[in-house]
Parts: structure tokens; C-alpha cells; sequence
């Protein structure tokens, strides 16, 4: 069996690395299976067809030609490829207008403003910033593209005038924004990241907050340690907003990583995002979750291996 994992030819930060990929190449390699490590953006010639199944692992230069990236994903689609990720979940996660969905469908989430070109961005910025005071306590919101990764394009914003200003660029570039409440409980506890496996809780990590008041610079995935702190109703409140995806999506992912940040004033789990793209796994964190990820792989390439002629 052939795994290809997929990578950039450069990331969008001189601090972003991809921890995950090595440790699971080597996880396949001890059972048995043949990989390779490709850019999805360097490798003229590819006949990704030849993979049993093709891994997205860290594709993160996307977020700086999604044009070209949603191409090579649809061009794998039609050839037929088996994605790891299949590609209506990739797709899906490439821009966060998932979220307020993902909301009706009945996950307690960080309230989620679309912001699109032509829409009454004054009006917008005032009624934000008043909503994450009243309901959430600080007069902070965090504005940022639709389609993003890390904190690319993010800021944490406490002016009105400056939101507008945020918004008005993004309208200019024809880009439409998002705008959630800066959750302060971030500061202190940091942001939980639950990573689901073939349906199943495989383990948790917890980082720091990179847009802090005063903090400088952008991390990545900043301190991450495994484990999180667990309140009493957190599970349920995982399991509500793991099955709200699934509501949204026409097929199981193999895995996406939920974020979460508690509120402020119950310790609540509220949704953040969910990376379904190329979530970081951690895997140097939790190497069991490696081996068992590969073991998911392995099963699929399998799968496809018997259909092919």
C-alpha cells in the first residue's frame, strides 16, 4: 500500500512547523505501508491516482492561494483519488461560513458574524462590539477573513472606529470577514483542541492565546500541552457540537479537531471553529493518536486497494 502526506513548499509563517507529519510517516512505515512526503503546490508530474489514499496534512500555504488550492483539490476529486479527509469535508473547511450552521444545528458556540462586501459594515462593528460586552463581559472582538488559518489576517479589536477600519479593508480586497467576541477566559485557561479520530474522542491539547492584549507576534499553537482541564459538562457539550457538524456535512470526516473556549461566566465549552481541512494533530503530544491514526489510514487504503482493478 501507497500513502502519499501532503505538505506546502513553504508556510505562511517562519514559526509554523509541521510536527505532525514525520512521527506519522514513520507510525505507517512500522506497519507496513509505503509513504511519501509531497507539496501539494511543488510536484509537477504527480500521478496522485497512484496513492491508495492521499493524507492533506499540512497544505498551509492555501490560505495564501486558495484559488489554486480548491483546483488541486477538485482535480483529485474528479480523478478519482481517495482523500483521507474526503472532499466535500475539505472543501467545507476552507471557509467558516460553517459556523453559524453549525449553531442552528444545536452546538453552543462563539456567536459568529458574516460580513460580506456591500454589507452595512458601521452599523455591523457597533453591534458586535455592544453584544460581546453585554453577553461575554469585555468589549473585545476578534475580526478576521472567512477563509484563514492560525491567525493569518486576525486582530483583536476594542474600537468601534478601528472595526469599521478592520472592515472596510476586507471589503476593499473583496473579501468577506467573520467577526466573534474576544472570550477573555482564553487569557487565563487557554483554547481546548478535541481531536476526533473516525468518529471517536481520540485526545485533547490545550495552547495560549496569541491575540492577548499586549502580546506580540503570531505562534503557532502557542505553549500546546496535552489535556485540558474537564468541567462536568464538557463531554456533552463536545458530543452536541461534534454531532451538529456531522448535520451540516454530507459525509464523516476520518478527523477535525474541535476548538473550544469556555465562557467567561458558566466555564461552558463554546465552539470556536473546527479544523477539518488539515487539523494538527499533536501527534508529539499523544504518539498513540499517531498509531492510530494510521492504522484509520491503512484500513482505507485497503478498502481502495480492492476496488482497484
Amino acid at each position: 500500500m501507497d500513502i502519499a502526506l501532503v505538505t506546502s513548499s513553504a508556510f505562511p509563517g517562519k514559526d509554523w512547523s509541521d510536527r505532525d507529519t514525520p512521527l506519522l510517516q514513520a507510525s505507517l512505515e512500522e506497519q507496513g505501508c509505503g509513504t511519501r512526503i509531497l507539496s501539494w503546490d511543488d510536484c509537477p508530474g504527480v500521478d496522485w491516482t497512484a496513492f491508495d489514499v492521499v493524507a492533506v496534512q499540512s497544505p498551509w500555504s492555501m490560505w495564501l492561494k486558495l484559488g489554486q488550492f480548491r483546483e488541486w483539490v477538485d482535480s483529485l476529486h474528479r480523478q478519482g483519488v481517495r482523500l483521507a479527509n474526503p472532499h466535500p469535508i475539505i472543501v467545507g473547511g476552507m471557509s467558516k461560513e460553517y459556523l453559524p450552521l453549525v449553531e442552528e444545528c444545536g452546538a453552543r458556540t462563539i456567536p459568529t458574524t458574516l460580513v460580506r462586501p456591500g454589507d452595512r459594515i458601521g452599523t455591523i462593528a457597533a453591534e458586535t462590539i455592544d453584544r460581546a460586552e453585554r453577553d461575554f463581559g469585555e468589549r473585545a472582538v476578534v475580526v478576521k477573513p472567512i477563509s484563514s488559518g492560525g491567525t493569518l489576517g486576525a486582530a483583536r479589536v476594542t474600537e468601534e472606529r478601528d472595526l469599521v477600519a478592520k472592515l472596510a479593508a476586507f471589503e476593499q480586497a473583496g473579501v468577506t470577514a467573520c467577526v466573534q467576541p474576544y472570550i477573555s477566559s482564553i487569557d487565563t485557561l487557554g483554547e481546548h483542541g478535541i481531536i476526533m479520530i473516525d468518529g471517536e474522542f481520540s485526545h485533547a491539547i490545550t495552547k495560549d492565546a496569541i491575540l492577548a492584549a499586549g502580546r506580540a507576534g503570531t505562534q503557532f499553537h502557542p505553549n500546546a500541552r496535552a489535556g485540558y482541564a474537564e468541567h462536568g459538562e464538557d463531554l456533552a457539550d463536545i458530543d452536541a457540537a461534534y454531532e451538529a457538524y456531522l448535520k451540516t456535512v454530507p459525509v464523516e470526516p476520518m478527523s477535525v479537531r474541535l476548538d473550544f473556549l469556555r465562557h467567561p461566566a458558566t466555564g461552558r465549552l463554546l465552539l470556536l471553529e473546527i479544523e477539518s481541512v488539515a487539523p494538527v494533530k499533536f501527534f508529539h503530544l499523544n504518539p498513540a493518536a499517531a498509531a492510530r491514526y494510521a492504522r484509520s489510514l491503512i484500513a482505507v487504503a485497503a478498502e481502495q486497494h480492492l476496488v482497484r482493478p
